[in-house]
């Protein structure tokens, strides 16, 4: 006779064989834009360009 722990443990096992499954299935039908390595997170810091105030008051 098998205790509650056996159930739980193949309970888990089939949740965790599910899961990989699901991942798996997931990373292959991935959208094209995640696979060209250019990930989707915070994009890089861009800083306005420099201003020159002396070139400006020239060309008035």
């Amino acid at each position: 006779m098998m205790s509650m722990t056996d159930y739980a443990g193949i309970a888990g096992l089939i949740a965790a064989a599910a899961v990989a499954i699901w991942m798996l299935r997931n990373h292959r039908t991935a959208p094209a834009t995640a696979r060209t390595g250019k990930h989707r997170g915070a994009p890089t810091l861009r800083l306005p360009r420099p201003t020159h105030p002396e070139r400006a008051s020239s060309r008035r």
